[in-house]
């Protein structure tokens, strides 16, 4: 109704807030950032007169709780409410609400879309901000809120992945060596992930367990990260609650955690300030396809146009049809871990036992995880993984027995026919590329991960990527 005259003051007003509001849809701080970079914000048509949408300018916007994008501003003065249904007199907001959602087709440009904003989404996003390169990063739900989220957060390749797999073993040991100095920049950012350098223990049992840990000391003393054999009684004193049953363990002291959903809140923080954007609640449906090149993504409000779609949506990867016609291997793996609390009680370090682990939290909390479920696709918290976990906990510290019950989380993540991740180009199409499939070495992975992808969006050699190349996966030629 009066969007050309509020638009064409916009450009030269500085800290103004364009929203488009209707149903519950509202482009705020990051749209209008957008908005008033030439050639990056293509507004094509608004039905406004349908559903009762405006476009509102105002000052600079600030957060209101319960919005769905992002970054969310309202006028001074104005309620949510009111934001919300601009012009629309109280007494018929709520029938508004019950109206479809604005039919809005938008059309924007990004050097990079990324679709899913998880740790790996979010991690290439921040090298791709470090070099320059503007991405756009598109979450179906908040950010963290899947698998990454719901993570133990340990970064231990040492007993997550295979030494025989030359090529992602040496991706652990990267991403390990990475990082210490990643965990330091993103705290300077202004939000710190809560990185622990203090070493992962792992605990046998059994005498079967033993012989296995020490056949792995064989080749893990090796690789001249201080990975040695504790007996029972220096193991207490590392850990005195420790159980009294174990019969020794390894240490390998340049491991350790990190705390997941701190960990990508971060990397959203730190790639904002360095110019990339990230949009919750915002569904990719589709790719946009031109011949056999990706030229962008759809969404229920519009669509972006880019120069290249890395595809890191975890288990919605795999969808049959969602992206291309062929089929992408990804499947769903659901796990469930908890949170108790003890006062007074606190490991110095993650503790593994063959069953699970006990890992400390900054906040004094013990994160206990984490129950497999291969094709499970929901997130369900169940009595069963509540049990198993319970008695992880207690099988290593008994005096968990009486801790406090925090809460439960469960996440589902990508995972992959071999174990392996996906990444790199999809064969026979130009302008996209697959990141995902890292199942539970996800968050362990993130930081080799996004390197070598961002690398490869860079300069456009798949080379540094042909072990985790969907091709091979092809079948044999008879």
């Amino acid at each position: 109704r009066d969007f050309g005259k509020r638009f064409s003051y916009i450009p030269g007003i500085p800290n103004v807030h364009l929203a488009y509001v209707a149903g519950r849809h509202t482009l705020g701080r990051t749209g209008i950032r957008s908005m008033i970079s030439p050639n990056v914000f293509d507004l094509k048509r608004v039905d406004s007169a349908r559903h009762g949408g405006t476009l509102i300018a105002g000052p600079r916007p600030q957060t209101v709780a319960g919005a769905s994008a992002l970054y969310t501003g309202l006028s001074q003065g104005v309620t949510a409410e009111q934001a919300e249904w601009p012009n629309v007199p109280t007494g018929q907001i709520d029938q508004n609400r019950r109206m479809a959602g604005a039919e809005i087709l938008i059309s924007k440009n990004a050097d990079v879309v990324i679709v899913g904003g998880g740790v790996i989404g979010c991690s290439i996003a921040y090298q791709l901000a470090k070099q320059g390169i503007r991405a756009t990063v598109l979450e179906r739900g908040r950010f963290g809120s899947g698998a990454s989220g719901a993570t133990a957060g340990v970064i231990g390749p040492l007993w997550h992945l295979d030494p025989a797999h030359k090529a992602v073993f040496g991706l652990g040991i990267r991403s390990l060596d990475l990082f210490p100095l990643l965990a330091s920049e993103l705290a300077e950012g202004g939000v710190d992930p809560e990185f622990q350098h203090r070493g992962i223990l792992k605990v046998a049992f059994t005498p079967a367990q033993v012989d296995e840990l020490k056949r792995n000391l064989t080749w893990q003393g090796e690789l001249g990260l201080g990975v040695r054999w504790l007996d029972a009684p220096e193991i207490r004193e590392l850990e005195p609650e420790v159980s009294d049953g174990l019969l020794g363990g390894v240490f390998s002291p340049r491991e350790g955690c990190v705390n997941g959903q701190r960990l990508v809140d971060a990397l959203v923080h730190a790639a904002t300030g360095l110019g990339a954007v990230f949009l919750e609640e915002t569904e990719v449906t589709g790719l946009e396809i031109s011949g056999q090149s990706v030229v962008g993504v759809r969404t229920l409000t519009g669509s972006y146009q880019c120069g290249h779609t890395v595809l890191a949506a975890g288990p919605w990867t795999g969808i049959p049809g969602r992206w291309l016609p062929q089929a992408l291997p990804i499947s769903p793996v659901k796990g469930q871990r908890i949170l108790l609390r003890k006062p007074g009680f606190l490991p110095k370090c993650p503790v593994r036992s063959f069953e699970g682990y006990v890992v400390p939290q900054a906040d004094s909390s013990l994160l206990v995880a984490a129950t497999r479920e291969e094709g499970a696709f929901d997130v369900r918290i169940t009595v069963d993984a509540i049990r198993q976990l319970l008695a992880t906990a207690i099988g290593l510290f008994p005096a968990l027995e009486d801790a406090s019950f925090v809460g439960a989380r469960a996440g589902v993540r990508p995972g992959s026919p071999d174990g392996i991740p996906i990444m790199g180009p999809l064969p026979g199409w130009d302008g996209v590329s697959i990141a995902c499939g890292h199942d539970h070495a996800g968050v362990m992975l993130s930081p080799g991960s996004a390197e070598l992808v961002a690398s490869y969006i860079l300069d456009g050699d798949p080379r540094s990527l042909e072990a985790f190349s969907i091709s091979r996966f092809d079948a044999p030629a008879s």
